[in-house]
């Protein structure tokens, strides 16, 4: 048996040939294979699939996207929106929403949502991030566990410089995730955002709109809103630690909580606002923007939970500490443990079902009936849009208002 009949095996010469015949713009049968998994209707005429690998019964692809322009894509059951342009790289349960490009060499793995527009260059790696509509990345970044908004149009952006780690692991094993920018940032009214380049980022973190991060600065505390803020590696020092002994977790575990409430609002953004006015295509990728959203959601309770397991050990090994700062915590470990199930229910529980102001969903759908997401959202007038943000907010404060009361 030849390499040509092997390679051919599964039926993937007559599967290319299928895409043409519909309009799909195919490099042919030598660059591009088509698992036999992959829906051929689920691949709209008029995407190009240049170098790339498909796979996947969840896989989606829109008219004028473009796959492995500069370099072979390993793409499974991503949902990729139309005119979205994404290079070299492995691409495995991602949703890309219209006009998203990833330029190359990336790692996108569940989790990430990257809306309209927004942008990543070469060599990055997202989990479990979402970047919202306009936002802007270098190369070489390593971005997982973050909600980034920010900006107003693809001109004035929220942006991220080469280099930049998000540091979500930290020495006991445990993972957090941090927030930049909030929900509100949907609405495209925001002040940008802008961490300059070779920043480490230690999670969790809240970097607030309008906020500047200087190049080189390795931030380990929130950072407030409209200011410029440079954070250095600090002074060297030698301490003892021992990695099954917790400290306090209370701020750690009310920014993960402002986290969930940011990821649970934008949910219902989807649910309340995007999706009824959508066609059915982009109903898939919004239905599968809002399956991202409740990964991360998944994702941070899970390892909050994880975190409070682990507190017990802490109590026996200090129980008999002359550390009397350790043993001030000892009665926060023990709230924790006691309400571990309290805790992940006020974390898990969907949001209670609010509608949007109705002069905004007025003024939306109108401007949506003939034009797409990100211009009626600009079209809405600024008295519709703060009603907008009050009602994101309220939603994003209910985890947090949950937990601070389980912490009294």
């Amino acid at each position: 048996m030849s390499k040509q009949q092997s390679y051919d095996d599964s039926g993937n010469r007559q599967r290319v040939a299928q895409l043409a015949a519909r309009g799909v713009d195919v490099w042919g049968p030598e660059r591009v294979y088509i698992a036999n998994d992959v829906p051929l209707e689920n691949i709209e005429a008029g995407a190009s699939i240049v170098h790339a690998t498909l796979r996947g019964a969840h896989l989606r692809i829109g008219r004028g996207a473009r796959l492995g322009g500069s370099g072979h894509a390993e793409v499974t059951d991503c949902q990729i929106g139309r005119d979205v342009e994404i290079g070299a790289g492995c691409y495995e349960g991602a949703t890309l929403l219209d006009g998203a490009k990833v330029r190359g060499f990336a790692e996108l793995r569940p989790g990430t949502l990257l809306e309209e527009q927004a942008e990543a260059a070469h060599s990055v790696a997202f989990k479990n991030t979402i970047l919202t509509a306009t936002v802007v990345t270098g190369s070489l970044i390593n971005y997982c566990d973050l909600f980034m908004s920010g900006g107003t149009s693809r001109d004035d952006h929220s942006e991220v410089g080469s280099g930049v780690i998000h540091f979500n692991f930290d020495p006991r094993g445990d993972k957090y995730g941090s927030l930049i920018g909030d929900v509100r940032g949907v609405l495209l009214r925001s002040a940008p955002i802008f961490v300059g380049g070779q920043c480490g980022l230690v999670a969790p973190l809240h970097i607030d709109f309008g906020a500047i991060v200087a190049a080189g600065s390795m931030v380990r505390r929130d950072v407030p809103a409209n200011c410029v803020h440079f954070e250095g590696a600090g002074n060297a020092r030698i301490e003892n630690f021992d990695r099954e002994v917790y400290a306090g977790v209370e701020r750690k575990f009310l920014a993960t909580a402002k986290l969930i409430g940011a990821l649970r609002a934008l949910t219902v953004w989807y649910e309340a606002v995007r999706i009824p006015f959508a066609d059915d295509f982009e109903k898939v990728l919004y239905r599968a923007a809002q399956g991202q959203a409740h990964s991360h959601i998944r994702e941070r309770v899970k390892r909050l939970g994880k975190i409070i397991g682990k507190l017990e050990r802490s109590l026996v090994k200090t129980s008999g500490s002359s550390d009397t700062k350790l043993l001030s915590y000892h009665a926060e470990h023990r709230l924790l443990l006691q309400r571990r199930k309290e805790i992940e229910q006020a974390l898990s529980s969907e949001p209670h079902a609010t509608l949007p102001p109705r002069t905004f969903l007025q003024e939306y759908e109108k401007a949506r009936r003939s034009g797409g997401h990100i211009d009626a959202v600009r079209s809405v007038s600024g008295e519709a849009a703060d009603a907008a943000m009050d009602w994101l907010t309220a939603i994003a404060a209910d985890p947090v208002s949950r937990l601070a009361k389980l912490f009294v």
